[in-house]
C-alpha cells in the first residue's frame, strides 16, 4: 500500500496530473510532440472556424444548445479526421479509438454545454460571444484528453 512510485500510477487521484504534467515536459523537449502540439493548434483554428461557424448560422434558425449540439457533431467528425489521420497519424482500425474520441468529446460538450448555459441564461451573455469566450478552455480539454488517451501520449507520429 506504501508504494514510492503511486504519484506515477493513473489509478492515483495524483496520477492523472503527473501524466499530463510529463506530457506537458516532453512536448516541450520532443519534437514529434512539439510538431503534434502546432498541428494541433492549427487543426483547431480550422476546427473552430467549422465549428463557430456552424453555430453561428443554426443558431439563427435554431435553438441555441440545439444549435451547439449539431455543431458539435460537425466539429467532432471534423477534427476525428484532422487528428487520426494527420495529428497523431494513428492508421489503425479501432473501434475503441473512436470510442474514446468520442468519450473526450461528450465530455468537452457537457462542460461546453454548462458554461454555455451559465453565460446565456445566468449572466444574460449573447450566446455568439459567450462560445467565443469559452473555446480556448475547451480546446485544452480537449487536446488533453486526446493526446494523454484516445491516441496515447507515447504514440510516435511516422
Amino acid at each position: 500500500m506504501d508504494n514510492p512510485d503511486a504519484s506515477s500510477d493513473t489509478s492515483n487521484p495524483g496520477g492523472i496530473f503527473g501524466k499530463f504534467r510529463r506530457s506537458l515536459e516532453t512536448t516541450a523537449r520532443d519534437p514529434v510532440s512539439r510538431t503534434q502540439l502546432i498541428k494541433f493548434c492549427f487543426v483547431g483554428i480550422l476546427n473552430t472556424i467549422v465549428g463557430y461557424g456552424a453555430f453561428f448560422i443554426l443558431v439563427n434558425y435554431l435553438y441555441y444548445l440545439l444549435a451547439l449540439a449539431l455543431a458539435h457533431i460537425i466539429g467532432v467528425i471534423h477534427s476525428y479526421l484532422w487528428n487520426k489521420y494527420w495529428i497523431f497519424r494513428s492508421g489503425r482500425t479501432s473501434l475503441a479509438e473512436f470510442v474514446k474520441f468520442n468519450v473526450v468529446y461528450v465530455f468537452v460538450f457537457a462542460a461546453n454545454a454548462v458554461a454555455l448555459y451559465i453565460c446565456v441564461d445566468l449572466l444574460s451573455v449573447d450566446p455568439r460571444i459567450a462560445q467565443l469566450l469559452i473555446l480556448p478552455v475547451i480546446t485544452v480539454i480537449s487536446f488533453s484528453g486526446q493526446k494523454l488517451w484516445t491516441f496515447g501520449a507515447g504514440r510516435r507520429e511516422h
